[in-house]
């Protein structure tokens, strides 16, 4: 009998400290010798509906949703929602590796499975007025198309016919200190009115043509500038071509000035 109390207190005293973790709460815990996890090389598995949800496994690598195969992988289907009352900086992302390597990316978006329509890859909103918070203010597009500035559903800038050969749209304007624009190749740049051959239009057909047209020749009116916007490069290619003109005219005047003092002095 006496054996018997001492193996059944032995047995209470091991289940006591055996179950010392409490789904209500505990307190006066030693992280060292109180934890959740394992101690051999196999992975911590958490489950609802006996379905797993979460794993981490022995290298510590932790899945939400997925298996691990990086530091952490969330596998999450459907919309996910990330809310913060920060009056402050809401959000951070560090890298703090000290060199990393050529063409890495902080953060790298993308689609798993090819996307026929040009569906947004990131937009950043803010409200204009209150309760209306999905006023678009910059969009990536799946087509590369980057919208700044839209006001409705990233599209208010895209209403031209010629759309597909652009990617950036920007709406009230651009403020920079350089602009760089290529050429394609040299036949786009207006040297050409100084070759040998070239037609140089004679004033009185150039004043003719403002005459009827309003506008000097080969430069778009006003109505197709409104219509069709302007294209830097081939627009200063075209302002080049009349100031080359214009040289040549000069060029030529002066020497028929030069022969009429000639002549006056030979009088």
């Amino acid at each position: 009998m006496k054996k018997i109390l001492l193996v059944s207190t032995a047995l209470f005293t091991c289940i006591s400290y055996a179950q010392t973790w409490n789904t209500s709460g505990n307190a006066g815990l030693s992280s060292a010798n109180n934890f959740l996890g394992t101690t051999d090389n196999n992975d911590l598995v958490f489950k609802t509906n006996n379905t797993e949800r979460i794993r981490i496994n022995a290298a510590g690598q932790i899945g939400i949703g997925a298996s691990p195969v990086s530091h952490l992988k969330l596998n999450l289907f459907g919309s996910t929602e990330f809310n913060t009352d920060s009056k402050g900086d809401s959000y951070h992302f560090f890298n703090e590796a000290q060199t990393l390597n050529p063409g890495g990316d902080l953060m790298w978006l993308s689609y798993k499975n090819y996307q026929a329509n040009d569906i947004g890859m990131l937009t950043l909103s803010t409200p204009p007025t209150p309760g209306n918070w999905s006023q678009p203010i910059f969009s990536i597009r799946n087509s590369g198309k980057v919208f700044v500035g839209v006001s409705s559903n990233n599209y208010s800038l895209s209403g031209c016919s010629d759309c597909n050969e652009y990617k950036l749209f920007v709406k009230d304007g651009i403020k920079t200190e350089k602009i760089k624009v290529d050429i394609a190749s040299t036949n786009g740049w207006a040297d050409y009115v100084f070759a040998k051959g070239y037609k140089l239009k004679t004033l009185e057909e150039v004043e003719n043509h403002i005459q009827e047209k309003g506008h000097l020749p080969n430069i778009p009116s006003a109505e197709e500038v409104t219509k069709n916007g302007v294209n830097l490069g081939e627009m200063d290619a075209k302002l080049l071509e009349k100031i080359e003109e214009l040289t040549l005219y000069t060029i030529e005047l002066n020497k028929q000035i030069k022969k009429l003092q000639e002549d006056i002095k030979g009088k």
